[in-house]
């Protein structure tokens, strides 16, 4: 065995240099002796492909160790311990439950959407997918870029919406937080719902943006500072995950001399070692307690542990949402936000109600094309048959169109594919239907209506938001009545009931 791989065999994978300053040690040769011994490698001795550490340097590794997990947690170690943006980027994916939409991987990457002498974003994430760290996947008819190796984190597909819910609503709050003490100018304040080229500064993206004009941002010739702000929900970070942010930072500063920044990090918690480096970087990192107090963090808590189970939810305890909603109430946007997910808890119940068990969010993907498209609830009233629900939930007077429907007919092959593929449904007769909190636009019934006709194998139905309340009203279910009216069909120019 030579005295490489003895080194290999003992440490596990290392970068280069590591292996030359042990080898040096071993061996008692020059620096420059132990660089040339590397440099012709070869045999059982391995290079990783894909260059992701600084300076070109190389990971290596033992034939028979690739396939270990030691493999990527040591090369998640080396690229921490360079200051790698793809261990940066990585480490970003890992606390947003390793998902992102393809437009945020830029605020989570540590890498600029384009600066000069620095690897832009889009480009991070090709070279981390040629290396098989991730992987670009459709969901919903958008792109999402997905952590593939579970040896380096958690990735929690069936979570991202329960937690992009959450931080929209902690956005908003921020956003109106920040409005109320001054901190940026008040009509200016972008986030993440926002089209993504406004929550720039400089060649850098963030969830939440807003230039300021207080004294100490305020920079000369009466050029505004910035107030600029990430939020993730559900995880604690520590002093890797958050070293994105300080890297966004220090480019930022390099590359705006002349500006001032009042950057901040939101998230469930931080580690003793996360706050101690992000403070001496001048980051302010809170959680929503310390901003918002103890009542709306802890709604935000029952919220996403509400999101995270609402299958069983919808079915036993229906009005936790309803409950969750008056906590958040302060918070503009709140209610917007929530809406959609009270209005499926809402029509999971009543469709428990016609009979059989309920599945929500359940995640319909085609095995021949990769294509993912989320079913909201999903009936399965007995044996043989199963019925996949599309719910819309409208601001009271608010109408389905026919853009909405041809989305929704757009998908059913996609669930259909899904259901074939699926030991369980297979040889179910499937349905579909679509089911609305408001009304369907005289144009989208039309279309519904032909649709019908051509449809026989896989019927379509559809209920507006009488036909789902009349159901309700019918079983007598008080707390469902009451949220119906109070926040999808009472409105004082268009009552409904």
């Amino acid at each position: 065995m030579s005295p490489i791989e003895s080194i290999l065999t003992d440490t596990g994978p290392a970068r280069s240099s590591k292996i030359a300053e042990l080898l040096q040690a071993r061996t008692g040769i020059s620096p420059e002796n132990a660089r040339q011994r590397l440099s012709r490698v070869g045999g059982k001795i391995f290079k990783f492909p894909v260059p992701l550490l600084p300076n070109r340097e190389n990971f290596m590794y033992l034939q028979h160790q690739r396939s270990d997990e030691s493999f990527w947690l040591n090369f998640q170690g080396a690229l921490r311990e360079t200051n790698s943006v793809y261990g940066a980027a990585i480490d970003g994916l890992i606390a947003r439950g390793g998902i992102v939409h393809i437009d945020d991987f830029a605020v989570i990457s540590g890498a600029p959407i384009a600066l000069k002498g620095q690897v832009a974003s889009e480009r991070v994430a090709k070279v981390l997918e040629s290396a098989g760290v991730l992987k670009q996947e459709e969901i919903q008819g958008e792109q999402w870029i997905v952590l593939r190796r579970t040896e380096l984190g958690h990735t929690d597909i069936n979570g991202y919406r329960s937690r992009a819910i959450t931080e929209d609503i902690i956005l908003d709050a921020l956003r109106d937080w920040a409005r109320k003490m001054g901190l940026a100018s008040y009509n200016a304040i972008t986030v993440r719902r926002d089209i993504s080229s406004k929550r720039m500064i400089g060649a850098f993206r963030w969830d939440l943006t807003g230039p300021s004009y207080l004294f100490p941002l305020k920079g000369s010739l009466a050029a505004p500072g910035f107030l600029m702000a990430d939020v993730f929900s559900d995880y604690t970070m520590d002093e890797f995950s958050i070293s994105y942010i300080i890297r966004k930072m220090q480019l930022l500063k390099g590359s705006l001399k002349h500006s001032r920044f009042l950057p901040m990090l939101v998230a469930d918690g931080f580690t003793g070692a996360a706050l101690k480096k992000g403070r001496s970087e001048g980051i302010l990192l809170a959680t929503p307690e310390t901003i918002f107090g103890q009542t709306v963090a802890k709604g935000l808590y029952n919220l996403l542990e509400t999101l995270k189970n609402a299958a069983a939810i919808a079915a036993a305890n229906p009005d936790r949402l309803l409950k969750l909603i008056e906590q958040l109430k302060d918070i503009e946007g709140a209610a917007k936000n929530l809406r959609g997910v009270l209005f499926e808890l809402i029509s999971a119940y009543i469709a428990k109600l016609q009979g059989g068990s309920i599945e929500i969010g359940v995640s319909a993907k085609d095995p021949g094309s990769g294509t993912t498209r989320d079913i909201d609830v999903l009936r399965i009233p007995h044996k043989g048959e199963c019925v996949a629900i599309e719910c819309k939930g409208k601001t009271p007077g608010g109408t389905v169109g026919v853009e909405e429907i041809e989305k929704w007919l757009k998908s059913i092959p996609i669930c259909i594919a899904y259901f074939r593929n699926e030991y369980r449904f297979k040889d179910n007769v499937v349905k579909f239907e679509i089911w609305t909190s408001g009304t369907f636009h005289p144009d989208a019934i039309a279309l519904l209506e032909k649709e019908k006709k051509a449809r026989t194998k896989h019927p379509i139905a559809w209920k507006d938001g009488k036909e789902v309340f009349s159901i309700s009203s019918k079983a007598k279910e008080k707390t469902i009545n009451k949220a119906l009216r109070e926040h999808f069909l009472n409105h004082p120019l268009t009552a409904t009931i």
